[in-house]
């Protein structure tokens, strides 16, 4: 890191303060060894940082008494505290906490303590000293919290920040950090100097506001000074607009600083209400009239700073070149992406987007989503990197179906979820629309070549129902298991480690004819095997062995025996299995979908429960309104009128109705009909 290092050669090894506040320091591992080299080290900042975790073992720091980690994103606070525990001499430790239970747990767990966030582990608030000063001036967000639920956090800080690189991209410009650090560690200071100070309630928030405004305004300028030298036109119309806007914020700033200027604090407010109670009732509905005045003054000033928020939106959006307009952006992602109804970008954007929890996928809210750049940049995707797509996108889609469960949310259907994915992994719309356009091209270009693929592209259309990916995994491990038993029954004698080596030999590259016709005649009846096995027939090969070399006769007979067997590639016969399955299956459900797609007139694989009682009527597999009563329990408990294909697909397979023989499954007695 170059701060350390700098420190290195002007000061040498024998510093014993080192601050490393607000350096967006995310892994303190690589830095341990740089540390390590100042020997009489005895206060480490960390304040401010980006650290989620600490090294499992610092005892490299055995010198450091003091150490300040606050305002970090911590995520497990247990973790923490075994790394700190391994630091021998640590006796002084400032860390942000939400409950007295995490203070007593780090107090039981690190016993060396005797100061924690400048109290002393006895209870009892410790003597201001000239060291202790400092190093309170540094804790500058733990203080930063005031009543009403006005605040400025870490995550305010991060929000800027990531609007501050936003305006830094645009500008295609290499710009000065520390310019940037300088600037918030400066408002960040003034702030904690003035809450310091003994404030009434309405000043304190008052000077959080303003700490944030400052904060914004730094983005402000920046976009401003750009425009300046870039687009005379527009900056003076941005001028303009950021001066009525400072105006105000700056009028009412000062309401609401001498609302109240002649209290001192909320006991003198107190005593002077009483004291007009006992003159004159009448006054009451003054102070009423004052609170309510100064409550809407407050309120104001939050929506003066989501307007600055916007209007700094509105700037990136508007200098990107975004169009306004919908019927455009549809028409650049349907001729690119017609056959998977990527025109319904917007709406499943939109509807995964309110599902969201997280801050940053929230904010984006504001921005007009339905806008899409003028020139997309398609990738081509190879095979392998499609798939690893497709796995993260399953991998995603299963945690979230759990989260929206446990939350009592609807679920999203596949390709809902897709642009959910893409939007939490990548954020930008530009990058979104990107990579969907580049995963429908491939999907387009290997759904013939490779199962998985076309699996997924049926689902992404509703032509298939989610579970079904886990039948295929499935009937791969049989065919590799019920290989594996045909190996061991022909050779007996051989060690498990070597039938494991032959069934990697065949996996991995060729099997032969009667391996293969054993697996498919095991696996189906007799006339689903021979329509397999003639398929099989033009993919066989023979193999010709001409040796370089005179063979033994042990050799000789072994490839007498083998030059007649037909070989045939692992890869093709599972594909040809694979591809069988598939096809079963949507002729198992052609009769459904094609009665769903009547039902699903916007065609975005999802009913409501007036379609979905409409559905069992045509299905007609004599469903009382008792049975429909039953379902819509199972598939919608929460009334949410959001039923997904692959929902319906999954509860008609689980339920049974009476059938010729017995009862049967409902998707069964469908297919039947």
């Amino acid at each position: 890191m170059e701060v350390l290092q700098h420190i290195l050669k002007t000061q040498g090894t024998s510093v014993t303060i080192i601050d490393l506040e607000f350096k967006s320091i995310e892994n303190l591992e690589e830095l341990l060894p740089q540390l390590a080299n100042f020997s009489n080290l005895k206060e480490l900042n960390l304040h401010g940082n980006r650290l989620a975790y600490l090294p499992d073992d610092l005892s490299l720091l055995d010198t450091v008494e003091i150490l300040d980690i606050s305002n970090n994103i911590f995520s497990d606070l247990s973790q923490v505290v075994d790394a700190l525990s391994t630091m021998p001499n640590l006796i002084h430790l400032e860390i942000t906490l939400q409950s007295k239970e995490e203070e007593q747990y780090i107090l039981e767990c690190l016993s060396n303590l005797q100061i924690l966030n400048s109290q002393k582990v006895n209870g009892d608030q410790e003597e201001p000293d000239e060291t202790l000063e400092q190093h309170s001036e540094q804790q500058s967000e733990r203080s930063i919290s005031a009543v009403q639920d006005i605040t400025l956090q870490q995550y305010d800080l991060e929000q800027m920040a990531i609007l501050y690189d936003s305006i830094r991209e645009y500008k295609q410009e290499e710009q000065e950090d520390k310019q940037f650090d300088q600037q918030i560690r400066t408002i960040m200071l003034d702030l904690q100097s003035k809450l310091k100070q003994n404030n009434p309630d309405h000043l304190t928030n008052l000077f959080i506001l303003t700490a944030k405004f400052n904060l914004y305004e730094i983005c402000f300028k920046s976009i401003m000074k750009h425009f300046k030298v870039n687009d005379k036109k527009l900056d003076v119309i941005i001028t303009k607009i950021h001066d009525m806007h400072l105006q105000i914020f700056n009028d009412m700033s000062n309401v609401i600083q001498n609302l109240k200027a002649p209290s001192k604090n909320t006991s003198q407010i107190i005593d002077n209400k009483k004291q007009v109670n006992q003159t004159q009732q009448g006054d009451k509905s003054v102070e009423n009239r004052l609170r309510q005045e100064l409550s809407e003054l407050q309120q104001q000033n939050a929506e003066l700073e989501k307007e600055n928020k916007r209007y700094l939106d509105l700037l990136i959006k508007h200098s990107k070149g975004d169009r306004p307009s919908m019927p455009n952006s549809e028409h650049i992602i349907k001729q690119q992406n017609d056959s998977y109804q990527s025109q319904n970008y917007s709406k499943n954007y939109q509807s995964s987007t309110i599902q969201q929890n997280n801050g940053v996928f929230q904010s984006k809210q504001s921005q007009n989503v339905t806008s899409v750049p003028q020139q997309i940049n398609v990738r081509n995707l190879t095979l392998k990197q499609l798939k690893d797509v497709i796995n993260e996108i399953y991998e995603s889609k299963q945690k979230f179906d759990q989260k929206c469960a446990e939350s009592k949310l609807p679920r999203e259907t596949m390709e809902q979820h897709m642009y959910t994915f893409l939007n939490q992994k990548y954020g930008l719309k530009s990058l979104i629309i990107e990579w969907a356009t580049s995963i429908v091209n491939a999907l387009k270009k290997y759904s013939a070549e490779d199962n998985d693929v076309a699996v997924f592209g049926k689902i992404l259309r509703n032509e298939c129902d989610e579970e079904f990916r886990f039948v295929q995994t499935q009937v791969k491990n049989t065919m590799q298991e019920l290989l594996k038993m045909y190996l061991r029954g022909k050779f007996p004698l051989k060690h498990q480690a070597e039938i494991k080596e032959m069934l990697n030999q065949r996996v991995n590259g060729q099997l032969y004819e009667e391996e293969a016709v054993d697996i498919i005649k095991y696996m189906y009846n007799q006339e689903d095997s021979e329509l397999l096995l003639n398929k099989l027939k033009q993919f066989y090969i023979v193999p010709h062995k001409n040796p370089d070399r005179r063979l033994t006769r042990e050799e000789q007979l072994s490839l007498l025996q083998e030059k007649d067997k037909y070989k045939l590639e692992y890869s093709v016969f599972q594909k040809i299995i694979l591809d069988f399955q598939l096809k079963s299956h949507e002729k198992y459900l052609k009769k459904f979908i094609a009665t769903f797609k009547q039902m699903d007139t916007d065609a975005n694989g999802i009913i409501d429960e007036n379609e979905f009682r409409n559905l069992i009527d045509i299905l007609n597999f004599e469903a009382g309104d008792l049975d429909i009563q039953k379902y819509l329990n199972i598939i919608d408990p929460y009334s949410h009128q959001q039923i997904t294909f692959s929902q319906c697909v999954t509860l008609f397979s689980s339920e049974s109705v009476p059938g010729s023989n017995g009862q049967i499954q409902i998707l069964q007695k469908i297919s039947e009909q």
